[in-house]
């Protein structure tokens, strides 16, 4: 994978610790009793939850088949202790900033809003009528922005558990949102290569940023005027947050660019269907294999990188430290490996 230099304030490498799966008898709801099967799930979202947890989405090779919500601490990525259920495959969840709260939606485009303090799931039934790949919380934690399939977007309002404002954005599926760290603009992706900039809360479009023809897949914000966009031709791309601006492909990749995360800071991270997750630093990326396709990428607090694959569960990546004698050089780089 070539790459441009990308300037970051935090240049370490990365070791990929393990693969986890889903264990067989991973604990769960208590009153659903449910096992999960470590032959058909995958990862397909994950979040942080509090200061070392995460909760994560799961789905089969099935999408219309029930899938769960899971949640796992980063110390322990092995136990995946059930949340709830959704009646189809879920595709993307969410946590706010005080983490009493988790959302998620699914293929079918239903919404379930779960009280982490009450273990309370409450399922709104086609709440965005179709297949939504991502959903995202509001800076104030009052509403969800959720995107669907036929390229709408809606906000729905947590008070008054009803959507409060859509808006027709494209014909294309809208394939990821992100906002911006100021709170003033949300971006959100489509299948047909493009971004769609608007003004937050007020929904209003600012303009449109094209990274070419192929599906943007994903799309997160490096700071309040800079985009990152990973698109199925490979490329992962950075671009001014204003409309019409030229994007530069940075780097590429061998397969789809499905997934982007940025720690708090400032290290990218961004992965692909083959399995492959590129760290970014100044002169190469370290570049990572998880054993299958990866569709989630979330950093944790502590900095720890959170792998979510299509057949091995969660992979956890995480900073390598070295100590070194006085008087001897300090490595400049270091290596990544793979241990299962």
């Amino acid at each position: 994978m070539r790459m441009m230099k990308i300037p970051i304030r935090q240049l370490l490498p990365l070791l990929l610790l393990a693969v986890s799966t889903l264990p067989a008898g991973a604990e769960g709801n208590e009153e659903s009793g449910a096992e999960i099967d470590t032959t058909s799930q995958w990862i397909t979202s994950i979040d942080s939850l509090g200061d070392s947890g995460f909760v994560a989405g799961t789905a089969t090779g099935l999408l219309l088949r029930p899938s769960t919500v899971v949640k796992f601490e980063g110390s322990d990525a092995n136990h995946l202790q059930e949340l709830y259920q959704h009646p189809a495959a879920v595709w993307t969840v969410a946590t706010p900033a005080d983490g009493k709260t988790i959302a998620s939606a699914d293929y079918q485009g239903n919404l379930i809003v779960y009280d982490v303090e009450a273990a309370s799931p409450n399922q709104f039934d086609k709440a965005f009528e179709r297949w939504c790949q991502k959903i995202a919380f509001a800076p104030d934690g009052k509403s969800i922005v959720a995107g669907n399939e036929s390229g709408k977007l809606y906000v729905w309002d947590l008070a008054e558990s009803k959507v409060s404002k859509s808006q027709e954005l494209s014909k294309a599926s809208i394939t990821c949102l992100a906002i911006s760290p100021s709170g003033e603009q949300l971006a959100a992706s489509d299948g047909e290569g493009k971004v769609h900039l608007l003004s937050w809360p007020q929904l209003e479009s600012v303009g449109v940023v094209s990274v070419g023809e192929d599906t943007a897949w994903s799309v997160a914000y490096e700071n309040d005027t800079t985009l990152l966009v990973g698109s199925s031709d490979r490329n992962l791309y950075r671009v001014e947050a204003k409309p019409d601006a030229t994007p530069s492909a940075i780097a590429k990749g061998s397969d789809w660019i499905t997934r982007i995360a940025i720690s708090p800071s400032g290290q990218i991270a961004a992965a692909e269907v083959s399995g492959k997750v590129h760290v970014m630093s100044e002169d190469s990326p370290t570049t990572l294999s998880a054993d299958s396709g990866v569709w989630a990428l979330e950093f944790g607090k502590q900095g720890c990188l959170m792998v979510g694959t299509r057949k091995n569960g969660v992979a956890v990546a995480k900073q390598s430290w070295t100590f070194e004698t006085p008087g001897s050089a300090l490595p400049e780089s270091g290596s990544a490996e793979v241990t299962q």
